[in-house]
């Protein structure tokens, strides 16, 4: 059953599903609680064949993790989604959304109103007196059916994000002192996420 206090996370990737359970700790920290992943037969490429799997992979875990019914948040592989780094002037918060809306119409190679897409400030003001965004999108009709399946599990999603960027925020999470240049190896099953690093500014590519 649900409870209150705890982080229900769920990563969707080519060839696992994970699910984890973690708590708060006095100082803030993240404490996992449990943790247990499913594999994925077949050909991880195969999209179309995935989904059946996925909904028998989340209701396992949810049984076995005894989570049923709890809010969860869940990532996707990098390949899922479509991501773009971009710059804007310093400007306040309304007079961003309605730049970055521009930037998404002018770089998102699909009409807006066929994806969900979403923007997170990587840098507030760089040394060129500009800002920082990564913009990601994905395909609304894929992220309504895993969606879907998510919460016939049954879990409650409350926030989707890319495996890229939440490998970025744990390492900034985690490692709050390091301010000089590192890269992050995600080797999966279908690509391979490299997350370069420095300082707040991070650069993302997925190789198949």
């Amino acid at each position: 059953m649900e409870d209150k206090k705890s982080i229900v996370t769920l990563n969707i990737g080519s060839q696992r599903v994970s699910l984890a359970q973690f708590s708060v700790g006095k100082g803030g920290g993240l404490v996992l609680l449990k943790y247990e992943f499913y594999e994925l037969s077949g050909d991880p490429a195969a999209d179309s064949a995935r989904l059946p799997q996925i909904k028998l992979a989340v209701a396992a875990l949810v049984d076995s993790l005894g989570v049923a019914k709890s809010n969860v948040i869940y990532s996707l592989s990098g390949h899922s989604a479509f991501t773009r780094f971009i710059k804007t002037p310093a400007l306040d918060e309304e007079n961003v959304e309605k730049l970055i809306a521009f930037e998404a119409q002018q770089n998102i190679p699909f009409p807006l109103n066929e994806v969900a897409w979403d923007y997170q400030r990587i840098v507030a003001k760089g040394e060129d007196g500009e800002a920082e965004y990564a913009l990601v999108a994905i395909k609304k009709d894929s992220l309504d059916e895993l969606t879907e399946v998510i919460e016939e599990a049954p879990l409650t999603v409350k926030g989707v994000d890319v495996a890229p960027m939440v490998l970025y925020n744990a390492f900034r999470f985690s490692y709050p002192e390091i301010e000089g240049c590192s890269l992050l190896i995600d080797v999966g099953a279908r690509t391979t996420n490299l997350i370069f690093i420095e300082g707040e500014r991070v650069f993302t590519r997925s190789i198949p």
